[in-house]
C-alpha cells in the first residue's frame, strides 16, 4: 500500500542530498522562508510580510481577526525561532493546546483536553505514519521547517470540511505562489546537542523556489538525524497496566506484625533504566502551480516525511514476577481514608524488598514511519461572483514496529524456579554435566555463579528521585561467603540469559482517498453576502498486523514464542513436547539452556540510570545488537516465523459522503457578520476482526480460527452557526455554535480478544510451573458509536494594536457519545485451553453525556504599539495564554469522585517574553500544564496521573546582514520531568526524565 517504490524512496533521499550539497556550495545553509511566509486566512485581504518576532506576532493576530470562527495561528517565524522540532512543539504555545512528549520532543497532541483532533494539510486532510489507526495528531516525525503556519481552530464551520471534537489543526505549507517572481533561495544548517548524550546532531533545511507568474516550483527538504537521551525509573517495565495490583496484607504475606485490614499497592517490580532513542528524520514538500489563464489555477502538492527510530533500552530491575504476593515490606506509610476490599488503603513511601529476581535487562524497540500525501487542486477565481475548487487528495502512510527483549538473570534459579538444574539435550551438554536421560540429555546448572537467596534492598520514594540501597548486603551464591549484591552485579560470569523474546511487532498500512467539489457565489447586495456549497467522498482504511516472533528450540522443532530458561517443554502441550526418559519418567527440556550473556551478544557495562541513586553497576547486552531483532533470532534459533496475534490485527474502512451548504451574512451597518450552515455525512464502515481460538505452546498467542465482519452506516446532520460583532473598531464579540462528530480509532473498532499470562508459582497450585490466564482486554466493539458532541464558544477580542491584541472566551463542550474502559469479569482459558478460572478484562462501552467547560484568556503585546520608537520598552513584547478546561468524564475514583477525562490537563498556562532589536532577537518561553488523568482504574481502582510539568526553551538570533543569520536555542533548560503517582502523591509511580538539548546554527536566504 505505500505510494512510494524503494527506487522513488532512494530518489527522494538523492534529491535531498542534492538541495543540502548545493546549499552548501552556494557557502549558506538552509531554513524555511521567514518574510514570504505570511499566515493570512483563506478570505485574504492583504499580503502580511513575516519579518522578525513582531512580524509573526502581526500574522497571527491578522489571521485571528479575519476569521470566520473561534481561529488561533502560528507563523513561519514562530515555527523557525523558537526551539521546535516538530510542529506538536510550536503549537504548544496556543492556547488549549496540549502535547505529550516522546524522548523529550513534542509528539501527540490534544485541544482543550481531548484528543479527538483532526490534522488537515492546506485545508483537506492529512494521513501521518503516527496515525495510521488514531485521530489524535501524532507530529513527532514531522519537522517544523517544512511549514509556513499552521490555524487551529477551536469550533468547526459547515466549509470547514473534516473537523475534530474539540478542534481541527491545518497546517500550511510554502507553495511557489506565495513568494516573489524569479528565484528564491533559503535554507539552514545547524547542530544539536544533548547534555547526557553529548553527541553532535546535524539538523539541515532546504528550500528552493522559482515562478514567473504563470509557472512556479518549489521543492523544500528537512534532514536531521538526533540522538536522544531518556531515564525512566519506578514501577517495573513503565507499564502500570501489567505491574501493579492492589494486595490485601496480612501479617503472614509481608511478616511484619499489625497489619491485618490494611490493603497497599503491591508491585510486580521496580526497574531503573537509560533510554539512547536515534532518529533520522526526512521531510520532503514539493510545489508546482500554473496560471492556467481565464482565472483557474491548477496546483499539485507532493509531501513526503520518513523517519527511522531505534529506541535502545537498558537498565536494572528488582522483581518478583510470576512470585507470591508480600515480597516487599513498607517502612514509611500513611492511611488514606479509601476502603477496598473491606480494607483501608495506605499509600507507602518506602520499602524493604526481597525480590525473587533480580536482573539486567535490555530492549530495542524499533520504528520505520513513512508517509506520503499528494494533492492535486484546481481553483477557478476569475474576479467575478463566482469561485470554485476542486480537490484530489491520496494519502498512503506505514509504520512498522519491531522489538527485541532480552534478559541478563543473576539467580542460579533456587529463587524463582524452586530449582538450579534444568534438563538439557545431549548436544548441549558440557563436560561438568550430570547424563541422566536415554537418550544423553544431562542436568545442567542455571546459573552456577549466580546467587540463590532472595536479595535484600532497601527503596525509598521520598525524595524528589528514588534513592536504592542495600547493595553491600551480603548474598548466599556461587561467589561464595562475604559476596555482596554488588559483586553479584558487577561479575559479568555471574549473569546467565533469562530470557529471548520478541513480541508485539506490528505492522500498520493506512490509506486516504478523497475527492471534493465547492463552489462560492457572492452577492452584490443585500445581508447575504454570499452562498458556500459543496460535496465531498473521503475514504479512509486501515491494516493493521500485530505478531509474536516463534522460534525453534531444542531438538522436536517445537516452536516458543518465550526462549527462556523456566519455559518447560513439557508433555502438557501435546502438539509438542520435548526431552526424555529419566528414571523411567518423561522429564521435559527447557527451552533455553544455560546461555552466558556474552556468548552471542555484545555486552557493555550499566552506570548511568539517570537522576535514581544508589544503584551499582550491572552488566546487560548491548541494545543495538537488536537493531534488527528478526536477524538476530534468526541467527541464533534458526529460522523463527511470525505468528499473529489474532485479537490485535484488524481491517477497519471508513467511507464518508458528505456535503454542505453555507450562508454568509453581514448586517448592522456591517457591524454584525458570520454564517450559518448544515454538514450531512453519511458514513459506511467496515470492520474484519479475527477469532481467537487456543493458545498456541509455550506462548500467550493464540490461534487464528476465522473472520468476523461487521458493516454498518449512519447518518449525521450538523448544523453550525458562527457569529462576529464589531462593538467598536477594535473590539469584536463572537459567539460559535457547532455539532460535530469525529469517527473512533480504527483500532477501537477492530481490535479483539487478547489475554495476558503468566507462570503459575504457588507452591502447592493445580497449575504450579504452568502458564496460567491473569487478564486481557477486549479492545475493539465496531458497534460503538463515533465521538458526538455539540460545542459552543463566546469570546471578547480587543485589538489595541497591529502587533497587540487580549481575547478572552468561554467554552462548553456536551459530549455527547464517547467511549468508556470498564473491566468486567470474565471466565477465559489458561495457556493450555483449559478454563479454570475468571479474570479481569478490559474493554470499551459506550459512554454518554460528559463535559468539558472552561475559559482562555490570552494577550499579545508589542510594547512598540503602546510607547515611541525611542523608548527602550519598544523592542520588547510578550505572548502569554491561559487555559482552564475542567472536565466530566466516564466513572469514578476510589473515593467515588467523577473522573475528570483522560489525558486532559484543567489548566495550562503560556508566556513568551520576546525582545527584537535591529540585528538581534530572543525569546523565553514557559509552558506549564497541570496533572493529567494518565490511566483510569486499571492499578487496584487506583487512577494514574502525571503531575504537573513546566518547560522553559529559550532562543536567540543575530543577523550578519541582510542574507545570513546566526542563532542559538535551548529547550528543557531547566532539566523538568515527568513524575507520574497513583492516585495520591506520595504513592510513587515511575518518573520520566528528558534530557536538555542545545542548537547552534545559520540561516541563509537570497
Amino acid at each position: 500500500m505505500n505510494l512510494l517504490s524503494n527506487n522513488t524512496r532512494s530518489f527522494t533521499r538523492s534529491t535531498l542530498a542534492l538541495c543540502i550539497i548545493a546549499s552548501m556550495h552556494q557557502g549558506v545553509a538552509i531554513a524555511q522562508e521567514a518574510e514570504e511566509g505570511a499566515v493570512p486566512s483563506d478570505a485574504e485581504i492583504e499580503v502580511i510580510n513575516v519579518s522578525g518576532i513582531r512580524g509573526s506576532q502581526e500574522a497571527s493576530i491578522f489571521n485571528k481577526r479575519n476569521a470566520s470562527t473561534v481561529v488561533d495561528s502560528i507563523a513561519a517565524t514562530d515555527i523557525g525561532k523558537l526551539p521546535d522540532v516538530t510542529i506538536s512543539d510550536s503549537l504548544q504555545r496556543i492556547s488549549g493546546v496540549q502535547i505529550r512528549r516522546s524522548a523529550g520532543e513534542g509528539a501527540s497532541l490534544n485541544i482543550r483536553g481531548l484528543p479527538q483532533v483532526v490534522t488537515q494539510l492546506n485545508g483537506e486532510q492529512y494521513l501521518g505514519a503516527n496515525s495510521v489507526v488514531s485521530t489524535q495528531p501524532n507530529f513527532s516525525d514531522i519537522p517544523s521547517p517544512l511549514f509556513r503556519g499552521a490555524d487551529v481552530f477551536k469550533n468547526a464551520t459547515a466549509n470547514l470540511g473534516n473537523a475534530g471534537i474539540t478542534g481541527t489543526v491545518n497546517l500550511k505549507t510554502y507553495r511557489p505562489f506565495d513568494f516573489d517572481e524569479g528565484s528564491t533561495f533559503s535554507g539552514a544548517a545547524e547542530v544539536q546537542r544533548g547534555d547526557e548524550t553529548r553527541e553532535s546532531d546535524p539538523n539541515l533545511s532546504a528550500l528552493y523556489n522559482w515562478q514567473n507568474g504563470d509557472v512556479g516550483f518549489m521543492l523544500s527538504g528537512n534532514y536531521a538525524n538526533v540522538n536522544l537521551a531518556n531515564y525512566y525509573n519506578g514501577l517495573n517495565t513503565g507499564s502500570p497496566g501489567d505491574a501493579g495490583w492492589t494486595d490485601r496484607t496480612s501479617a503472614a504475606d509481608i511478616g511484619a506484625p499489625g497489619r491485618d485490614g490494611r490493603v497497599i499497592l503491591g508491585a510486580q517490580g521496580f526497574s531503573a533504566w537509560n533510554q539512547a532513542t536515534e532518529r533520522e528524520r526526512i521531510g520532503i514538500n514539493s510545489s508546482t502551480q500554473v496560471d492556467l489563464g481565464e482565472g483557474f489555477v491548477f496546483t499539485a502538492d507532493f509531501f513526503y516525511t520518513e523517519q527511522e527510530e531505534y529506541n535502545r533500552k537498558l537498565g536494572m530491575s528488582a522483581t518478583n514476577k510470576w512470585g507470591p504476593r508480600g515480597w516487599f515490606t513498607p517502612t514509611e506509610e500513611r492511611p488514606t481514608g479509601a476502603m477496598i476490599d473491606g480494607g483501608e488503603m495506605y499509600a507507602w513511601q518506602s520499602a524493604e524488598l526481597y525480590p525473587s529476581r533480580l536482573k539486567s535487562f535490555t530492549q530495542n524497540d524499533v520504528y520505520n514511519n513513512r508517509s506520503t500525501n499528494l494533492n492535486l487542486q484546481l481553483d477557478y477565481d476569475n474576479g467575478g461572483a463566482f469561485s470554485g475548487q476542486f480537490r484530489a487528495i491520496i494519502g498512503r502512510a506505514s509504520q512498522e514496529h519491531r522489538h527485541g527483549y532480552n534478559e541478563g538473570d543473576l539467580t542460579n534459579g533456587q529463587t524463582t524456579l524452586g530449582r538450579t538444574t534444568n534438563l538439557i539435550p545431549a548436544d548441549k551438554c558440557g563436560p561438568d554435566d550430570e547424563v541422566v536421560g536415554d537418550q544423553g540429555g544431562c542436568l545442567q546448572a542455571i546459573n552456577p555463579l549466580g546467587y540463590s537467596e532472595a536479595p535484600h534492598l532497601s527503596y525509598d520514594t521520598t525524595g524528589e528521585h528514588p534513592v536504592w540501597s542495600g547493595f553491600d548486603r551480603q548474598l548466599a551464591g556461587g561467589l561464595g561467603a562475604g559476596a555482596t549484591i554488588a559483586d553479584y552485579m558487577g561479575n559479568l560470569a555471574s549473569y546467565n540469559v533469562g530470557a529471548f523474546s520478541s513480541e508485539n511487532n506490528e505492522n500498520a498500512e493506512g490509506d486516504v482517498n478523497a475527492f471534493s467539489m465547492k463552489g462560492k457565489y457572492l452577492f452584490d447586495s443585500g445581508n447575504i453576502t454570499s452562498l458556500e456549497a459543496g460535496i465531498r467522498y473521503g475514504q479512509r482504511g486501515a491494516d493493521y498486523e500485530r505478531y509474536h516472533l516463534f522460534s525453534p528450540v531444542q531438538t522436536a522443532g517445537c516452536m516458543a514464542q518465550w526462549k527462556a530458561t523456566d519455559v518447560l517443554l513439557g508433555a502438557d502441550a501435546p502438539s509438542c513436547s520435548d526431552g526424555e526418559m529419566v528414571n523411567g519418567e518423561f522429564m521435559p527440556y527447557a527451552a533455553l539452556e544455560s546461555i552466558p550473556l556474552d556468548q552471542y551478544n555484545n555486552v557493555v557495562q550499566v552506570t548511568d540510570y539517570g537522576p535514581v541513586s544508589g544503584i551499582p553497576g550491572a552488566w546487560a547486552v548491548d541494545p543495538a545488537d537488536y537493531d534488527d531483532p528478526e536477524a538476530f533470532h534468526n541467527r541464533v534459533f534458526g529460522s523463527s516465523t511470525r505468528q499473529i496475534v489474532p485479537g490485535s490485527s484488524f481491517s477497519a474502512d471508513v467511507a464518508e459522503l458528505s456535503y454542505f451548504l453555507q450562508v454568509n451574512f453581514e448586517g448592522l451597518d456591517g457591524l454584525l457578520s458570520g454564517n450559518a450552515g448544515v454538514r450531512v455525512i453519511e458514513t459506511d464502515l467496515t470492520v474484519k476482526q479475527n477469532i481467537a481460538g487456543d493458545n498456541l505452546p509455550y506462548s500467550g498467542t493464540a490461534i487464528d480460527t476465522g473472520d468476523v465482519l461487521t458493516k454498518r452506516d449512519y447518518t449525521d446532520v450538523l448544523p453550525s452557526l458562527n457569529l462576529s460583532y464589531s462593538v467598536t473598531d477594535d473590539v469584536v464579540v463572537r459567539f460559535a455554535y457547532s455539532e460535530n462528530m469525529t469517527p473512533l480509532n480504527l483500532n477501537q473498532y477492530g481490535e479483539g480478544l487478547t489475554l495476558n499470562n503468566a507462570l503459575d508459582s504457588v507452591a502447592g497450585s493445580p497449575t504450579e510451573g504452568q502458564f496460567i490466564v491473569t487478564g486481557g482486554s477486549l479492545a475493539g466493539n465496531p458497534e460503538l458509536d463515533p465521538w458526538r458532541s455539540t460545542n459552543y464558544d463566546l469570546s471578547v477580542e480587543w485589538y489595541t494594536g497591529a502587533a497587540s491584541m487580549v481575547s478572552a472566551a468561554i467554552f462548553r463542550v456536551e459530549i455527547d457519545s464517547f467511549t468508556v474502559s470498564e473491566t468486567v469479569d470474565m471466565e477465559m482459558p489458561d495457556a493450555d485451553g483449559v478454563v479454570r478460572r475468571s479474570v479481569p478484562i478490559n474493554t470499551l462501552v459506550q459512554g454518554e453525556g460528559g463535559t468539558l467547560e472552561g475559559f482562555e484568556a490570552g494577550a499579545k503585546l508589542a510594547f512598540s504599539d503602546f510607547v515611541d520608537s525611542g523608548n527602550l520598552l519598544a523592542s520588547f513584547g510578550v505572548d502569554t495564554n491561559f487555559t482552564y478546561s475542567p472536565s466530566e468524564g466516564s466513572g469514578t475514583d476510589i473515593y467515588g469522585e467523577e473522573n475528570m477525562f483522560n489525558d486532559n490537563s484543567e489548566r495550562q498556562f503560556n508566556m513568551i517574553g520576546w525582545y527584537q532589536g535591529d540585528r538581534f532577537e530572543a525569546r523565553i518561553a514557559y509552558n506549564y500544564r497541570s496533572e493529567r488523568l494518565a490511566g483510569q482504574g486499571g492499578w487496584g481502582a487506583l487512577n494514574l496521573y502525571q503531575a504537573s510539568t513546566a518547560y522553559v526553551d529559550i532562543s536567540a538570533s543575530y543577523d550578519i546582514d541582510d542574507n545570513f543569520t546566526v542563532y542559538a536555542q535551548g529547550s528543557n533548560i531547566t532539566g523538568e520531568y515527568e513524575d507520574y503517582y497513583l492516585q495520591w502523591q506520595d504513592q510513587y509511580a515511575f518518573q520520566n526524565y528528558y534530557e536538555t538539548r542545545y542548537i547552534m546554527g545559520v540561516r541563509a536566504k537570497f
